[in-house]
């Protein structure tokens, strides 16, 4: 019985049970650095906004023309 108790608490402390939580998050951390570089260093910032604008723009668009059609 000494050993089954021994067992438990030496699994319990000493056990990898949090390695691979570690592990994702520093996974996820490189992978982010990375995005944040390539999108401060390719520009990709104007042309996201370029996108959104223009998205933005022409359903102002299409809603105001919808609002037109239906209220006749």
């Amino acid at each position: 019985m000494l050993f089954q108790i021994y067992d438990y608490y030496r699994d319990v402390y000493f056990g990898e049970k949090g390695q691979d939580l570690i592990e994702y998050a520093l996974l996820l951390a490189l992978i982010v650095a990375v995005g944040v570089l390539i999108y401060q260093a390719s520009g990709l910032k104007d042309s996201l906004t370029a996108i959104f604008s223009n998205a933005g723009s022409l359903t102002k668009d299409a809603a105001s023309i919808s609002t037109k059609a239906a209220s006749k």
